[in-house]
């Protein structure tokens, strides 16, 4: 455990530092150093927390509502993703389970009040009214809450990508499946993509949280 804080701890002086010579330059691509900079601080963070050890899919959710919102800042589109008044919504989509989705909504809104600069709301939404276009604007990502089948995650998938949105699941194997995004869990935490989903939905993320992330071909 020891190594893996210097680890961590090294990665992110060497961020620091970077965003320091960074400094000098204005617009995004500086906030977006700061965000991974804040990122990297995270992950060790989370890595580091044994609460969950024998409730890995609590443990899983807990970990990626702290990183969900923070992925998001780092799709380099995401600002032309924003609804009403330039804000920024993310869905929680549900299949059965209202009441969770309505509980992890409610606890990312009182932990995050913008991202990137911009204003967050949440809201949940079914995933037969995701699938019948019943959306009255489309959100910015989506964050899944339960475990799907693989038909209603091909449903799920089949609409983001045609609307050019990130798909976060904190369940393990969803990402092999088709998610655009989840976390990898061993000694560190790591944001997981699928490079083929992220190039069907033409999702581009910032190159240096790409590089410390873990990917599936």
């Amino acid at each position: 455990m020891a190594n893996n804080n210097q680890s961590i701890t090294g990665e992110l002086q060497a961020h620091v530092k970077r965003a320091s010579l960074l400094s000098v330059i204005p617009g995004m691509f500086r906030i977006k150093t700061l965000i991974i900079v804040l990122f990297v601080f995270v992950l060790g963070a989370v890595a580091n927390g044994s609460g969950f050890a024998d409730e890995e899919e609590k443990r899983r959710v807990d970990i990626s509502l702290s990183i969900f919102p923070r992925v998001v800042a780092v799709d380099n589109h995401f600002r032309d993703k924003l609804v009403t008044d330039d804000k920024v919504q993310l869905l929680f989509l549900y299949s059965t389970n209202e009441k969770r989705a309505e509980e992890l909504a409610e606890r990312l809104k009182k932990s995050s009040k913008n991202i990137g600069g911009m204003s967050l709301m949440t809201s949940t939404l079914s995933l037969s009214d995701v699938v019948d276009d019943k959306l009255k604007e489309k959100p910015t990502a989506i964050f899944i809450v339960e475990r799907l089948s693989n038909n209603d995650l091909t449903k799920v998938m089949a609409f983001a990508e045609a609307e050019k949105r990130l798909v976060f699941s904190p369940f393990s194997g969803d990402v092999e499946r088709g998610a655009t995004v989840g976390i990898s869990v061993t000694n560190r935490v790591k944001p997981y993509f699928n490079l083929t989903t992220l190039k069907r939905s033409e999702i581009v993320i910032n190159a240096l949280l790409m590089k410390m992330s873990k990917r599936y071909e």
